[in-house]
């Protein structure tokens, strides 16, 4: 079930230990794996395109402060349904809500372009996170071949 809390973790874990050992009765993992999905949930967290989260200032910087109005109230939407990390979308919605609400404060610099490569470098950071935190749904499980599959 560990494989299903999230896409990319799912994916890595089917191309990793292959078809064959995902679908085994148990799957002998190093404790290691479990902190390292922790660690990357809570960074995936902390790159969600809101407030004065990691991801909201380098949105706010590539895409300037329309872009992160348009971002954040997406983010907020996603997480409101909770199609963003499953059952810890609430609560982190709740506290990017409570606790993120001061507004940002501008760039020292907003003449200058930021660069092509970086505005894809962040692109690609926050699929990343949709990855990270998008989990795995049964019918999408099995299609994958990740974790094992229910019959009744």
């Amino acid at each position: 079930m560990l494989f299903q809390g999230s896409l990319l973790l799912g994916l890595i874990s089917r191309a990793t230990l292959g078809y064959t050992s995902m679908h085994a009765a148990t799957v002998s993992i190093h404790p290691l794996v479990i902190a390292g999905w922790c660690g990357l949930t809570t960074s995936a967290l902390n790159m969600l395109p809101v407030g004065c989260l990691d991801g909201g200032r380098a949105i706010q910087g590539a895409f300037g402060k329309n872009a992160l109005l348009g971002f954040g109230l997406t983010t907020y939407t996603l997480l409101g349904l909770g199609v963003l990390g499953g059952p810890l979308s609430l609560p982190w919605g709740l506290y990017v809500l409570i606790c993120q609400r001061t507004p940002e404060k501008p760039c020292l610099n907003d003449v200058s372009e930021v660069g092509t490569w970086r505005r894809t470098a962040l692109t690609v950071a926050v699929f990343l996170v949709i990855l990270t935190l998008l989990p795995l749904w049964d019918e999408l499980a099995e299609e994958l071949g990740i974790g094992l599959v229910s019959t009744f």
